[in-house]
């Protein structure tokens, strides 16, 4: 079957314009660009893979690196009380005894004992039943170093005079 214009001018129209426009069921190109991205038409894309991660944002703020335990303790010729380890977060460990008067202060910085392995984040404190008067002090640095020392308790002594050397407790890796 043929057709046929009868009475009518049959008119050609210049080249496409870049003008898009949108008709129902169908949507317009935008270019090779978009093809390019990995557009599907409006339809999310099943092939498209995402690009590398951007820069690493700024630095938080540090965390906190210290810690504090307490056990009760009896000094020779004393009364029972609570003893305080405090990880500063600093590097340096103080104790307070609730034994110490004047002029002594309550805390007492441990750091400075032989075998301290420094930069400690944690401490630990306990005292065994049958040597109640003895405060073993357990650390952990910040580079996973653990080390123990066993301090003497008598009323208002004299810190850490009392206590004996750091041993290196670190478990084997």
């Amino acid at each position: 079957m043929a057709a046929a214009i009868t009475g009518g001018l049959l008119a050609v129209s210049a080249p496409a314009t870049a003008e898009a426009r949108n008709v129902p069921g169908y949507q317009a190109e935008y270019g090779a660009a978009t093809l390019a991205r990995g557009d599907d038409h409006g339809k999310p894309c099943t092939s498209c893979h995402p690009g590398p991660p951007g820069p690493a944002g700024p630095m938080g703020p540090p965390g906190r690196a210290d810690g504090i335990d307490s056990a009760f303790a009896t000094p020779t010729g004393g009364v029972s009380g609570r003893y305080i380890g405090l990880a500063q977060g600093n590097g340096t460990t103080l104790i307070r005894d609730p034994s110490s008067v004047a002029p002594n202060g309550f805390w007492h910085d441990i750091s400075t004992l032989v075998g301290y392995p420094g930069r400690v984040t944690d401490v630990t404190l306990a005292v065994p039943g049958a040597t109640p008067n003895q405060l073993h002090v357990t650390v952990r640095s910040s580079t996973g170093e653990v080390a123990e020392v066993i301090c003497l308790l008598t009323p208002n002594v004299t810190w850490p005079g009392n206590c004996g050397t750091f041993v290196n407790r670190t478990p084997p890796l």
